[in-house]
């Protein structure tokens, strides 16, 4: 019993180590080789040429060589190119850039209604994207996950820019929403949110939308919405210890648009 007890204590203090102001840890190289960056691509004419630079908009997971998931309200409409970064690991290896061909929403996603967090998740057709392992999507009914321990995955802001640092990943446990994390009267149908273990402050922050969440037996979801909204200035959270770092659109209810998608868009 004692043993068990300071078991649990090693793990707390652990975490709480591990932890940044937004929070998460730096993931090592290669840990989640399916992490993508979907950045926006932005060409600047000077007058004398073209300077190409490229700026940081959502994360995703490549579930194939050809498809990336990620969050709806990650597709551009203002006439931007966007791009997928993969294979990187800063500040080091910035890795290899793919264009995005096409962007598929799903059908009952609604841009205007994106604050009731409805079915933001969309599929993202890229060309040849090769890692050394792709993400797999859980076939598991996720109201079964209550209570698993999950790792949220980000390519977003702490409090360092995001061009100088790694991917970041927060464990949590996988949870219904709070009624007092929802400031809108709506029924969160296939979201759930991430509680970060040991309740220490944590959110995920300005480009970790899309970003995939990561139960043993697979992706479970996306990242959709903060309870708590932060950027690369943020150096308190308004919130309070236990208070979910992320709300979550679920997939594993979608693996027929997804399936469908992948078989019949190319």
């Amino acid at each position: 019993m004692v043993f068990t007890f300071l078991l649990v204590i090693l793990k707390c203090i652990t975490c709480e180590a591990a932890l940044r102001i937004i929070g998460g840890r730096d993931a090592l190289e290669d840990e989640f080789p399916f992490a993508i960056r979907l950045e926006t691509k932005i060409v600047n004419n000077d007058g004398h040429s073209n300077n190409i630079e490229y700026e940081h908009r959502c994360t995703g997971a490549a579930v194939s060589s050809k498809w990336i998931l990620s969050a709806a309200h990650c597709n551009s409409d203002e006439g931007y190119e966007i791009v997928a970064r993969y294979n990187s690991h800063f500040p080091k290896n910035m890795g290899k850039i793919s264009p995005i061909l096409k962007v598929y929403i799903h059908p009952q996603y609604n841009e205007q209604r994106l604050q009731l967090n409805q079915n933001d998740i969309a599929l993202f057709l890229s060309q040849n994207i090769l890692v050394s392992q792709y993400g797999k999507i859980c076939a598991v009914d996720y109201k079964a996950l209550v209570g698993q321990e999950v790792n949220i995955l980000g390519f977003g802001y702490t409090n360092a820019t995001s061009s100088e640092k790694s991917l970041q990943v927060l464990n949590g446990m996988l949870n219904n929403c709070l009624e007092n994390e929802i400031s809108f009267d709506f029924s969160f149908a296939h979201n759930m949110c991430v509680v970060p273990l040991c309740g220490v402050e944590a959110s995920i922050c300005g480009g970790d939308s899309g970003g995939p969440v990561v139960h043993s037996s697979g992706i479970v979801g996306v990242n959709s919405m903060a309870v708590d909204g932060c950027n690369e200035f943020t150096t308190k959270l308004k919130k309070t210890p236990g208070t979910s770092a992320s709300i979550v659109a679920m997939i594993t209810h979608e693996l027929n648009w997804v399936s469908s998608v992948i078989s019949t868009k190319l």
